[in-house]
């Protein structure tokens, strides 16, 4: 016993010092897959009844109507017949107050998205207040995004989770934290943001916030981001309530405004819209 001890201490002498700080997200073995979550399951037939689009609904007026909202963030994140955002690919959704819609927008554009041929579509929870996605997805318990903030040697893969739509993926909220504000602002979430956007150049990441008037939350969320889409809720939101909101988002900032639940000649609801850098909605 003594001898295989001081051979094992006699070992570690000749290692090199590089090959002992080796970081921990390093260490594993080349055959050792890194532990992901499981599937997140939506139930269809309930998202159903409460208005939400599902894989089996695509031909819809609304479907249709999301098309058109889809249609010009991906000219903007890819590219295509609109000029390249930086971090376009990188979409916040936030209103300006609660009840405006932006969770039901935000997984409806997302289903929307994951029925493209050429993209996929990273759905995050980044509401940490509400965590009103991870209800929907079942997962308010399941690791996610403030685990990632607070843990810098975790992998993406370790809290991206499939979902039972294809080329839609998802991270939750994440385990409660005391400090969601910091976490959000801290560089650990901007290193986050740049490695959503490198890794996966031709998917879109949907970050589903707070609002901009209830929490800061969303304002921190809107400068990583090379897109903000905005949901007004017709005859809720006041003008002057829209101003303020705006006026919180950096000038150059690229801007999108769905109208959720304005009326159409024949009394349905529709969604309209506005796409343009944030000064020109205040002047």
């Amino acid at each position: 016993m003594a001898d295989l001890f001081e051979r094992a201490i006699q070992k570690l002498e000749n290692a090199s010092m590089q090959d002992r700080l080796v970081p921990a997200r390093r260490m594993r073995s080349s055959n050792e897959k890194p532990a992901t979550q499981s599937e997140f399951v939506l139930n269809f037939s309930e998202l159903k009844k409460r208005g939400f689009l599902t894989p089996g609904s695509m031909q819809s007026r609304t479907a249709e109507e999301y098309r058109i909202v889809k249609r010009l963030l991906l000219m903007s994140a890819l590219g295509k017949g609109a000029p390249l955002v930086e971090r376009g690919n990188a979409v916040v959704v936030t209103s300006a107050l609660e009840g405006e819609g932006k969770t039901f927008t935000s997984l409806n554009l997302a289903i929307s998205i994951a029925q493209e041929q050429d993209s996929t579509v990273l759905l995050v929870d980044s509401d940490l207040s509400r965590r009103s996605m991870s209800h929907l997805f079942n997962a308010t318990e399941a690791k996610g995004l403030t685990d990632l903030l607070a843990d810098p040697e975790m992998d993406l893969s370790e809290v991206i989770g499939k979902t039972n739509v294809e080329k839609l993926r998802f991270i939750p909220a994440g385990t409660t934290k005391h400090n969601t504000t910091e976490l959000l602002s801290s560089e650990q979430m901007d290193r986050v943001v740049i490695e959503l956007v490198n890794r996966y150049e031709d998917r879109i990441i949907l970050f589903d916030s707070t609002p901009l008037l209830a929490t800061s939350q969303a304002v921190v969320m809107a400068q990583l981001v090379g897109q903000v889409l905005m949901i007004v809720n017709e005859g809720f939101t006041t003008q002057t309530t829209l101003r303020e909101a705006i006026a919180l988002i950096d000038d150059d900032k690229l801007v999108g405004m769905v109208l959720n639940r304005c009326k159409g000649a024949r009394g349905s609801s529709t969604y309209g819209g506005y796409y343009g850098p944030a000064n020109e909605l205040n002047e």
